[in-house]
Parts: C-alpha cells; sequence; structure tokens
C-alpha cells in the first residue's frame, strides 16, 4: 500500500475521504512518524463530544514528552461555530512546529485551513487488486483475478471489510490458491451488492432470480431496511439516468463513493427514465400501505417486487 505520509512532517494535515480504513492508515502514519512513546503524554484526541478550540491549541502548544512532535487529531466534528473555526484557521497560521495537527474533515468545516491535504477517496478496481494481491502474497499464498473481482465486489469497494475477508480467507486458504468458488462460499456481499444484484434481476425480468434475492436478504433484514436500500439504490439510478453532471459531482450531490455512481450509470442503462421514476413512486406507496396498515411489510415487499417485474 502507498505512503500517504511524506517526510519532512507538515504542522497541519486535513484528511478528507470515504475510505476509513485509508484515514486510519495515515493515523498510524503520523503517529509513527512523530517518533517517541505515542502514550497519552504525547497525544490528544478531539471529537463533537469534547471538542473546544481553546484546549485543541494548547494541545498543540504543549512540548512533546520524550518524542520529536505531539500529535493532535480532531475527528469529523459535526458543527463548529465560527468563533472557534476562526482560532484554529488562525492557529493553523502560525502553527507550533513541536506538534502535529490532524483533522479529519469530510464535513467540511476547515476547507480553507492552511496545511497538507490527504485524500483517503475509495480505491479504484486496480488500486484494490494490486492490494488484494500484496495482502495475499504477505500470508504466503495468492488469490485468481476472478477471486479478486468478486472479492471487491462482494465488498462494495469496503477497504475494511476487505482486509478483514482476506484475514479469513488466508485462515481458510492453507497457503493454495483462493479461487472464486472460494470467496462464493466464505465472503458475505454487503447489502449494496445485494441491492445491485436484486435491480439486476428486476431490470431483466427475472423473476425467479430477484424472489431468490430477496428472500435470502429477508433473511438478515427487516422489511424496512429493504425498502429503505431500495428506494436510496434507484433514486440513484434515476438520477444516473437524466444528470448531464460528472460522476465526481453527482457523488457529491449524492453523498455515496464515486464508484457507486459508476456502477449505477451501468444499471441506469437497463431501464428507461420513465420506469426508474415510476419504481420510485412504487417505493414510496409501498411504505405508505406498510405505514398506514394496509398490507404486512413482508407481503408488501414482495408486492414491490412483482410491481417492478410487471412495467413494460
Amino acid at each position: 500500500m502507498k505512503k500517504y505520509i511524506v517526510l519532512p512532517l507538515k504542522n497541519v494535515y486535513r484528511i478528507v475521504g470515504d475510505d476509513y480504513y485509508l484515514i486510519d492508515c495515515v493515523l498510524s502514519e503520523l503517529k509513527e512518524a512523530c517518533g517517541g512513546e505515542m502514550s497519552d503524554l504525547n497525544q490528544s484526541y478531539f471529537d463533537d463530544e469534547n471538542f473546544s478550540a481553546d484546549k485543541l491549541i494548547d494541545s498543540c502548544n504543549q512540548m512533546p514528552f520524550i518524542a520529536e512532535k505531539r500529535l493532535v487529531i480532531v475527528r469529523e466534528l459535526s458543527k463548529v461555530s465560527e468563533q472557534d473555526k476562526q482560532k484554529i484557521l488562525n492557529y493553523a497560521k502560525n502553527s507550533s512546529p513541536f506538534s502535529v495537527l490532524a483533522i479529519i474533515d469530510n464535513n467540511k468545516n476547515f476547507v480553507s485551513i492552511q496545511g497538507a491535504l490527504i485524500d483517503c477517496k475509495t480505491l479504484s478496481f486496480l488500486e484494490l487488486s494490486k492490494l488484494i494481491q500484496e495482502k495475499f502474497a504477505e500470508h504466503s499464498t495468492s488469490i485468481n483475478s476472478d477471486a479478486v473481482k468478486l472479492l471487491i465486489e462482494n465488498s462494495s469497494y469496503n477497504l475494511t471489510k476487505i482486509t478483514s475477508e482476506i484475514e479469513k480467507l488466508c485462515a481458510y486458504s492453507a497457503g493454495k490458491e483462493i479461487t472464486r468458488e472460494d470467496v462464493e462460499n466464505l465472503v458475505s456481499k454487503s447489502d449494496d451488492y445485494t441491492i445491485f444484484e436484486l435491480s439486476d434481476a428486476l431490470s431483466k425480468k427475472q423473476p425467479e432470480r430477484a424472489i431468490k434475492i430477496l428472500e435470502l436478504m429477508l433473511e438478515t433484514l427487516e422489511p424496512s431496511m429493504i425498502l429503505s436500500l431500495l428506494a436510496g439504490h434507484f433514486r440513484r439510478l434515476f438520477h444516473a439516468k437524466i444528470s448531464s453532471l460528472s460522476n465526481q459531482e453527482l457523488s457529491k450531490l449524492l453523498g455515496v463513493k464515486e464508484f457507486a455512481i459508476v456502477k449505477a450509470k451501468e444499471q441506469s442503462a437497463n431501464f428507461t427514465a420513465v420506469n426508474l421514476k415510476k419504481i420510485v413512486e412504487l417505493i414510496l406507496n409501498t411504505e405508505y400501505m406498510i405505514k398506514s396498515g394496509q398490507m404486512n411489510a413482508e407481503n408488501a415487499v414482495h408486492f414491490l417486487v412483482f410491481s417492478i417485474l410487471e412495467l413494460k
């Protein structure tokens, strides 16, 4: 895996991106680069529960204890007052040379801060493929290309899940090459990927496959959760179908990963814009029937699937 921290260390880092495994890797690199024992004496954490701009700045201005630098980490503040924001922006302009301030800022509170930007966005298919091969090599085993592809898809490109599944597959393999069949048997599909499969079956008018996927989902998910996942998925398909925005712009607008937009555009080609609009309306009507007591939740989800299959 590539290194995110380049020496010499900066005094302030703004970290963004939707892959929290990579964010944790960045924080680990910073801890190592700061040197010395990363005890409570040399690091501080701030989040919504304990955030104070004054205390944060005080922490940054403390001298490190038997280390090159102190590490001060700010995790995803949901809201910051303009006064506190200005205090931190001012600090960044004249930051302490004895500390590193790392702000995880997906909520965009500190867009204008002076510091280095690290983007921990979801890795591409090729980047993930290379990483997976490297991880298996570290365990003195291997995985074929078909198995790599399925592992990535079943995990919805989520590196935290991929890493966890690699540990499981390596323990199972006993040194032999991992195949697609091994992944099929051992790696559970993420909810996002299962919804994608259900949508694919619906677009291809495959009732038996669609019902089989739905029944499998109902074994682990409440009908209300399935409806929620379907609603988000088909709204995404509808926007992907009609929007002229770029993948990056659309991902920011809808609050999803960019690869999800790429997959949505691919799958939206199997539906007309009119039908996608009708499906979103069907989902809303189904939710209303459940909430108003007109239909049992599980029956309602089955009714929705059959209604989509019948669309011309």
